[in-house]
C-alpha cells in the first residue's frame, strides 16, 4: 500500500496557558460632614505559564502505510524549550474623596498609584478628578466632566512571545546533512517524542538565533489620558436627551523595532542609491565554499545593483555578464517579484547592521500612540405602561468619532524603522459615524402581550490598508512594505464580488524600488459600513406566586442581510509586470479590493427558562 501519512501533533500549532492568582484586596471607607472619602489597596501575584503546542510531541511523516506499520518515518519534526513562565506581583493602592461642596454640585478627586515587578516602571501615578453639578437646582439637567490618567496592565502574552523568540529549540530531520540523515532516523520510533537532552537534538537541533526578540530594558506600562464632558437633560413626558464629548489618548503603547536593520550611510538618500553606486565583491570564501551575495553555480565574482533590467524580456532575472574577464552579476532594483534581488540586496548591505553576524532582532518599545475623539448624541425614553399592559422604553444613540493610532497591535513594526510618527494614520478600528437603537415594546394584553426587543446598529466603512503581499522591499527585515501610489485615495474603496473596477486605477499604483518605501500612507483605503438588524421575542407567564415561565425567540440579522467585511483589512496589490498577460492582468482586477468575507447569516434560537 502506498501513499502518504502524517501522525502526532499538529503543525498548525494551538496554544495553552496555566496560571495561578493570589489576590488580597481592602477598601476602607469613612464619611465626615460634606465628604466621603475612600482608600484601599489591591495586591496580586500571578504566575502564567504559556506552553506552544505546535508539534510540542512531534510530527512524524510516512511515505506508506507499511512504513508506519514498520516505524520507518521519513521525516521527523518537534520543537522544544516551548513553555515561557512569568512571574509578576500586582499592586495598586488609592485614595478618593467625595466632597458635596455645594448642594448642587459634588467634586471627586484622587490618586491611584500601580506598579507590576516584572517592568522596571514605577512611577504610575494616575490623578483622577470629576464634578458633578445642577446648574439650575431643579434635579432636571445635570453637567458631568471628568479627567484622569490610566494604567493598563502588563501584557505577559507579549512577553512571552519575546522570551520563546530567544529560546526555542527546533530539530526537523530535514535539516540534517543527506548523509547522516538515514542513521538519524532510524534512531526515531513512532509515537515516542524526544527530549531537549536527546542526543539527536542535541547534535542537530536548532536555536532560533537567525530572528530573535527582546524587551527594552526601559519598557513602560502603556498610559491613557482620558478626559470627558457632558450634559443631561430631562424633558416632558419621560423623555432624557443628553451629550458628551470624550477624549482619550493612548501613550507608551507596545511597539516592535528591528534594532539590527541596516543603517544607511551619512550622504545617500535611499539604499537604492547606495546600492546602485558600487560593485559589491561575491568571491568564494574556499574552492567549494559558498559566495556572500549571491550563491549560485552562474554568480559572478562581482555583483552590480542597477536601475534598469538588463534582461527587458525578464526583468526579474539576474543575468551575468564579463568584464575585463571578471564575472558580475546585474540584479535589476525595478524587479518585480524577485526574492532573489530583494536577498542580495539584504546580503549585500549586511556590513551596515550594528551586529552584521545576525538579522533581524525586534526590540519591543514603548513609543506607540493613539488618538480619540468623540462626540455622542442620546436619546432615550423611561419605561412607560398602560392600563392595556402596552409599555415601551427605547434608547438611540449616534456617535461621530475620530480614532488615530500608529499600530494595529501591540508588536506592530513602523514602515520605516522606528518611524511611528509617520505611521499615524485612521485605526482599522475608526468609524467615523454609529447609530445604534434599542428597545422595548410589550404588546397590550389583546395581541399576546408579547415582549419585542430590537436592536440596530449601522456604521460606516472602516479602513483597510493596501500592502505588497510580504515583500521586504525597503529592506529593513519587516515586510510590512506598501506600494507608491500617485492618485487620489478616495478612489480606493471596497467593492461587492462581481463589481466593476476602472482599470485605470491600477496605473495609479507602481512597486517603489528595492531599497525604498511606498508613498501611500497606512489604511488608505475605505471598507464596507456595518448593518446589524437583531430582534429578541418572549413571553412570559406568571403560573403562581413562586413560579414562572418564560419562552423566548432570538434572530440574529433579522433581515438576512449581507453585510461584507475582508476578515483580514490588508489588501495585497502585486504589481504586474510587463510581461503578465491579459488574463492575468484582468485576474488581478477582478479580485483588487474586492471584499472575501460576510458577516453572520441568520440564525435563530428558542429558549425556555422557568423560575421557581
Amino acid at each position: 500500500m502506498t501513499g502518504t501519512l502524517i501522525a502526532g501533533s499538529s503543525t498548525t500549532g494551538a496554544t495553552d496557558r496555566r496560571e495561578t492568582r493570589w489576590q488580597a484586596q481592602e477598601i476602607f471607607a469613612y464619611i465626615a460632614g460634606a465628604h466621603s472619602t475612600k482608600f484601599g489597596a489591591d495586591v496580586q501575584r500571578i504566575k502564567s505559564t504559556f506552553i506552544d503546542l505546535a508539534d510540542a510531541s512531534g510530527t512524524f511523516d510516512f511515505d506508506s502505510f507499511g512504513d508506519f506499520l514498520a516505524s520507518r518515518p521519513s521525516r521527523f519534526r518537534q520543537n522544544f524549550l516551548t513553555s515561557s513562565t512569568q512571574t509578576n506581583t500586582y499592586i495598586g493602592v488609592f485614595a478618593q474623596d467625595d466632597w458635596r461642596l455645594l448642594p448642587n454640585l459634588l467634586i471627586s478627586y484622587g490618586l491611584r498609584w500601580e506598579t507590576e515587578t516584572i517592568l522596571p516602571d514605577r512611577n504610575n501615578f494616575g490623578p483622577r478628578f470629576g464634578l458633578a453639578y445642577d446648574p439650575f437646582k431643579s434635579g432636571k439637567t445635570v453637567i458631568r466632566a471628568g479627567a484622569g490618567i490610566f494604567y493598563n496592565r502588563a501584557l505577559l502574552r507579549t512577553i512571552d512571545d519575546f522570551t520563546l523568540g530567544s529560546q526555542q529549540l527546533f530539530l526537523d530531520t530535514d535539516d540534517i546533512p543527506v548523509a547522516q540523515r538515514a542513521n538519524a532516523l532510524s534512531q526515531i520510533h513512532f509515537p515516542q517524542s524526544l527530549t531537549a537532552s536527546s542526543p539527536l537534538v542535541t547534535q542537530f537541533g536548532t536555536l532560533n538565533a537567525g530572528f530573535s526578540r527582546r524587551l527594552d530594558p526601559t519598557l513602560r506600562i502603556p498610559e491613557s489620558y482620558q478626559a470627558n464632558i457632558g450634559v443631561e437633560r430631562e424633558l416632558p413626558k419621560r423623555w432624557v436627551a443628553e451629550a458628551n464629548y470624550t477624549y482619550n489618548r493612548g501613550i507608551h503603547l507596545w511597539r516592535e523595532f528591528n534594532v539590527n536593520a541596516p543603517r544607511l550611510p551619512s550622504g545617500f538618500s535611499s539604499f537604492t542609491q547606495y546600492l546602485s553606486t558600487r560593485d559589491f565583491p561575491n568571491f568564494l570564501s574556499a574552492p567549494g565554499g559558498s559566495r556572500p551575495i549571491i550563491n549560485t553555480s552562474t554568480a559572478g565574482d562581482l555583483v552590480r545593483f542597477v536601475l534598469n533590467p538588463p534582461d527587458p524580456a525578464n526583468p526579474n532575472s539576474v543575468v551575468r555578464i564579463f568584464e575585463l574577464g571578471i564575472p558580475v552579476s546585474l540584479v535589476n532594483l525595478n524587479a518585480f517579484t524577485s526574492t532573489t534581488a530583494v536577498n542580495a540586496a539584504l546580503a549585500a548591505l549586511n556590513s551596515l547592521r550594528p551586529d552584521p553576524t545576525r538579522t533581524e532582532v525586534e526590540q519591543l518599545i514603548s513609543v506607540g500612540n493613539g488618538f480619540y475623539h468623540g462626540l455622542t448624541l442620546e436619546v432615550r425614553n423611561r419605561w412607560r405602561q398602560k392600563a392595556s399592559g402596552a409599555g415601551f422604553s427605547f434608547r438611540a444613540v449616534y456617535t461621530l468619532s475620530f480614532l488615530t493610532d500608529d499600530g494595529i497591535v501591540n508588536t506592530s513594526d513602523a514602515l520605516v524603522p522606528g518611524d511611528f510618527r509617520g505611521e499615524r494614520a485612521r485605526s482599522l478600528l475608526d468609524r467615523r459615524h454609529r447609530f445604534a437603537f434599542s428597545g422595548t415594546f410589550d404588546t397590550p394584553r389583546s395581541l399576546g402581550n408579547l415582549r419585542i426587543a430590537p436592536i440596530l446598529r449601522l456604521a460606516s466603512g472602516a479602513p483597510f490598508n493596501l500592502s505588497l503581499g510580504g515583500v521586504d522591499r525597503n529592506l529593513d527585515d519587516v515586510s510590512n512594505d506598501r506600494p507608491n501610489f500617485t492618485g487620489d485615495t478616495s478612489v480606493l474603496r471596497w467593492r461587492r464580488p462581481g463589481d466593476p473596477i476602472d482599470p485605470a486605477i491600477l496605473n495609479l499604483f507602481s512597486l517603489p524600488p528595492i531599497g525604498q518605501s511606498g508613498n501611500l500612507p497606512r489604511n488608505a483605503g475605505t471598507g464596507p459600513g456595518q448593518f446589524v438588524f437583531d430582534l429578541n421575542v418572549s413571553r412570559e407567564f406568571k403560573l403562581n406566586e413562586k413560579m414562572r415561565l418564560r419562552w423566548s425567540v432570538e434572530f440574529d440579522n433579522v433581515l438576512n442581510t449581507t453585510v461584507f467585511s475582508f476578515g483580514s483589512e490588508f489588501i495585497d496589490f502585486n504589481a504586474l509586470g510587463p510581461t503578465s498577460t491579459p488574463a492575468q492582468r484582468q485576474a488581478f482586477l477582478d479580485q483588487f479590493m474586492v471584499t472575501t468575507r460576510t458577516m453572520r447569516p441568520r440564525q435563530v434560537r428558542f429558549g425556555v427558562k422557568f423560575d421557581f
